[in-house]
């Protein structure tokens, strides 16, 4: 099967003043955006999961959370606090690649 090479919607936004590195504000997370390009990740079968829907945007939903309430925090402190949340959903507890696509999102947010 053919497949065309992966884009990222990172690289279509433009830099602005200081607040914009890489098209990406270092003041807010754009869930959609990051859902956006995590589907492409996992449509070209980078990602761990057998589902977009029930596997990998939950995961994203939360690392973003994450993210967004500790930004200067720490990987395994946010690794904590996903195990914590993940274990109180039970579509997601014992998922193997939840962590592998928290820390992606994580390092690709870090990247601003």
């Amino acid at each position: 099967m053919n497949r065309l090479p992966a884009t990222s919607v990172y690289s279509e936004a433009p830099n602005v003043g200081n607040t914009m590195i890489h098209g990406r504000s270092k003041h807010i997370v754009d869930v959609e955006r990051e859902l956006a390009h995590w589907k492409a990740a996992f449509n070209l079968g980078t990602l761990p999961a057998m589902s977009f829907r029930y596997e990998v945007a939950p995961v994203v939903r939360l690392a973003c959370d994450i993210y967004v309430r500790d930004p200067h925090g720490t990987r395994s402190a946010w690794i904590d606090d996903l195990q914590d949340r993940l274990a109180k959903r039970s579509s997601l507890r014992g998922h193997p690649g939840a962590a592998e696509i928290a820390d992606r999102c994580w390092t690709l947010l870090g990247c601003a």
